[in-house]
């Protein structure tokens, strides 16, 4: 008989020291650690190099050999654990349908599980212990309780010695070495799986099933090619459901926001998103499906883009998407092709997002937005990556005029910025000379739009540029004689956006399906043109050409079939307000805000008509002074425009009024057009 190796021995003395520890009381031997090396690894006693999906390893994959990875005793206590777990969670589930079903008969209802009762029983503290002595908070004093163990979960992986691996490539990798806490290492993105059983809100009842086919063809026949076709890549509602719950409540969100036959629903949507994004807040593995639910919620929930843009940028680099763009060059592969264009699509939102709030932006001097023309030269990038390419080459222009010149201050821009200003209106007359050409005339969903949306782009970026020649100018300061070419520019560009939205056929449809952003850069150039009109009357822009451009926005936004709360239903009254201080039928009489008088330094008309805004207005944008929302500076803030928590708003109440969605066709094109 041989003698016992030493770790043997140590093994004994162990488990006798933990059946003695303590108060006399018996505790459970520690068991062997899993085996993670395969039989022919261990067998040669090198490392076994093994992925997460499993067998077989690195080295059986390179010479062709049998992989075989033994089980222990702790893998199958640990299955069999997850096993009866499972079992016990569909038992509960069917005895709590069964307990409302007998609610609804009015019968008695089934006792209780004789499981669930055990369980309970052994997760509560030992009656023989007397409880211990609490503060007058509430909080226990004393010895710690054993079942409370908060700390911080740790890998089971075997220890590596200094000589096992090379140095360490980022800092966060000597920590997690010698802790092993799990929250240090970047979890590997699983892969989507079908879930067997559907289990949403759908199959609760809380939306019905029609309702959830006609929103989901909405996003996927015509929404989710203004998102360049990233957003949803399966064809049926059905395997959408199975893949990924909360993907399925943000394309149904955004469906319903868009959808005028969905006012009832858009609440029951954007509940479960919000639930669901809640509770996946802190989980440790996210799939690709999830990142790709954030893009859409941030590219068209405003109210909720700022928070989710950020957070969902986190969360893909832990799962290495900014890489993917290198991957698919190289391997040439579509799976990673479409990882570059969500970390794309992330980016977009972010740049988008700190230009309209003037903050910085999350991701700096990316790589993969500065080398877009290699993604686009591969293999595996298609038409609909041409329109994504444009917008990273075109917020790259945008990022360096918002560096130039930096958060407002209130402080007048300097002279010596005009040089630089020219410089950038040069980039942008070359940005759109060059995809005016390079982008397809025509798409399968959305028309010509996409050559339409660029140019959409281009006013905005031209617009947001010589508009920062206004900052720091208040009350009756003048227009610097040095700039007065740039203000005109500015009110040139902004004119012709306006009109360019309401008389293009293509971008005036487009209104229902384009971003966030676009809205809220029309509300900006519709503030800038009243803003201009009022303080310097005709010298740059007629007080009547903006009231006509501003109400007959208004006029197209309310034509519009869109759900109740989008940005165009909630922007069309104070659009009306601010053109009402531009009324070009009462000219020179003191202005009227709610039956008191504001003054106008200039002579130009701001008589706002209290029946302008029909039955459907309200106060909302007069303060408790009768003072119009607006003030007479020039700081053109943008992050105002999106103050609207949606959450709070009652999808269930009376329709708006004031609302005419009959007044125009508006035609979607089919998928043959």
């Amino acid at each position: 008989m041989s003698k016992r190796s030493w770790s043997d021995a140590n093994e004994g003395m162990e488990f006798m020291t933990l059946l003695t520890a303590g108060n006399g009381e018996g505790l459970f031997p520690q068991i062997s650690r899993k085996i993670k090396a395969c039989a022919a690894c261990r067998k040669h006693k090198i490392k076994c190099l093994m992925d997460e999906s499993g067998p077989p390893c690195r080295r059986c994959s390179e010479r062709n050999l049998g992989c075989v990875l033994g089980k222990n005793l702790q893998s199958i206590i640990d299955e069999k654990t997850q096993y009866n777990e499972a079992v016990l969670q569909d038992i509960e589930s069917l005895h709590n349908t069964l307990r409302e079903v007998a609610k609804k008969l009015g019968i008695e209802e089934p006792p209780m599980l004789q499981s669930t009762t055990l369980q309970k029983a052994g997760e509560s503290p030992q009656q023989n212990r007397p409880a211990p002595a609490t503060n007058g908070n509430g909080y226990r004093l004393g010895a710690p309780d054993q079942n409370n163990n908060h700390g911080p979960s740790c890998d089971n992986s075997p220890k590596i010695s200094p000589e096992d691996e090379n140095l360490p490539h980022v800092p966060i990798h000597s920590l997690y070495a010698l802790t092993k806490l799990r929250a240090l290492r970047s979890p590997d993105a699983p892969e989507g799986h079908s879930s067997p059983a559907l289990d949403d809100f759908i199959s609760r009842g809380a939306l019905r099933l029609n309702d959830a086919e006609r929103l989901f063809r909405l996003y996927r026949d015509r929404l989710d090619a203004f998102m360049y076709g990233v957003g949803c890549k399966y064809q049926q509602l059905d395997e959408l459901r199975r893949r990924s719950p909360i993907l399925t409540a943000a394309i149904l969100t955004v469906a319903a926001l868009h959808d005028p036959q969905a006012n009832g629903v858009y609440g029951v949507c954007s509940s479960e998103f919000r639930r669901l994004t809640e509770r996946s807040m802190f989980d440790r593995r996210v799939d690709r499906d999830y990142l790709r639910a954030m893009c859409v919620a941030s590219y068209w929930l405003s109210d909720v883009s700022w928070m989710l843009s950020g957070y969902a940028i986190r969360r893909a680099a832990e799962c290495n998407l900014h890489n993917s763009y290198a991957r698919a060059i190289e391997e040439k592969s579509e799976e990673a092709a479409d990882g570059a264009r969500l970390w794309y699509i992330l980016n977009v939102c972010d740049q988008h997002l700190a230009t309209l709030y003037g903050r910085p932006a999350i991701v700096q001097e990316d790589s993969s937005m500065q080398q877009w023309e290699s993604f686009l030269e591969s293999p595996v990038a298609g038409e609909q990556d041409k329109r994504l390419a444009s917008q990273v080459a075109l917020l790259g222009i945008i990022g360096s005029i918002r560096e130039l010149f930096g958060p407002d201050k209130g402080q007048p821009t300097p002279r010596a910025y005009v040089h630089q200003i020219t410089h950038f209106n040069k980039q942008l007359d070359h940005w759109i000379k060059h995809w005016s050409e390079m982008l397809p005339e025509q798409s399968q969903h959305i028309g010509r739009f996409p050559r339409k949306g660029a140019m959409l782009h281009f006013h905005f970026a031209k617009l947001h540029l010589y508009s920062h020649i206004f900052r720091g100018l208040s009350g009756d300061s003048p227009i610097p004689h040095h700039f007065l070419d740039c203000a005109a520019t500015a009110v040139s560009v902004a004119t012709s956006t306006v009109d360019f939205i309401l008389t293009d056929s293509d971008v005036a449809a487009g209104v229902i399906g384009m971003p966030s952003y676009l809205h809220c850069m029309t509300a900006f150039a519709c503030m800038f043109l009243v803003k201009v009109a009022v303080k310097y009357g005709g010298d740059l822009v007629e007080p009547g050409r903006v009231w006509d451009l501003t109400t007959s926005l208004v006029r197209h936004f309310r034509s519009l079939p869109a759900g109740r709360w989008h940005l165009a239903n909630l922007m069309a009254p104070g659009l009306e307000k601010m053109a009402a201080t531009l009324r070009p039928d009462r000219q020179g009489d003191a202005g009227r805000v709610g039956g008191q008088a504001v003054n106008s330094s200039n002579g130009v008309d701001t008589a706002i008509d209290p029946q302008l805004g029909g039955p459907g207005t309200d106060g909302t944008f007069i303060g408790s002074e009768g003072e119009f929302f607006f003030d007479y500076n020039m700081n053109f803030g943008l992050s105002p425009v999106f103050q609207f928590d949606l959450s709070s708003l009652n999808a269930d109440s009376a329709p708006m009024t004031a609302q005419e969605f009959g007044s125009v066709e508006y035609q979607m094109p089919g998928p043959g057009s």
